[in-house]
């Protein structure tokens, strides 16, 4: 499924979740991965803390559910070495992750959301790939 959609819109997205479940983001800088996750965490898990973006902590937990943004990580070591495996293969709910090529040799998403940016800012082109 490919569909444009604002950001003001992102609700009309309906992604069935079954946990655990693993989402890869993929998309340039500032295509709207981080705000497709805070919908994603508050609306459909109903999550009411707040939800920030986790650049620079590598991952942030909401109960069993975790939001990764692997952009400053270099190599799997690297995603090691920040508890990332143990929290992937142990998982109980989703896991919403932000530049995944990093991982993407030893883990395989249930589902794949790339978000490409449009000549409005404010839109987005939206593909959701359930494996």
């Amino acid at each position: 499924m490919k569909k444009i959609y604002s950001l003001d819109n992102i609700p009309e997205i309906k992604i069935p979740l079954d946990k655990p479940c693993i989402v890869f983001l993929h998309g340039d800088l500032w295509a709207g991965k981080t705000t497709l996750s805070k919908y994603i965490l508050q609306n459909i898990f109903q999550i009411t803390s707040e939800i920030t973006s986790p650049t620079y902590t590598y991952y942030n937990k909401y109960g069993k559910n975790f939001h990764f943004d692997l952009y400053r990580i270099w190599d799997y070591d690297e995603f090691f070495a920040i508890w990332g495996e143990d929290v992937l293969d142990n998982l109980e709910g989703i896991a919403l992750i932000e530049w995944p090529e990093k991982i993407s040799t030893y883990y395989k998403p249930d589902i794949i959301i790339n978000l490409t940016k449009t000549d409005d800012e404010n839109k987005r082109e939206i593909e959701i790939i359930y494996n």
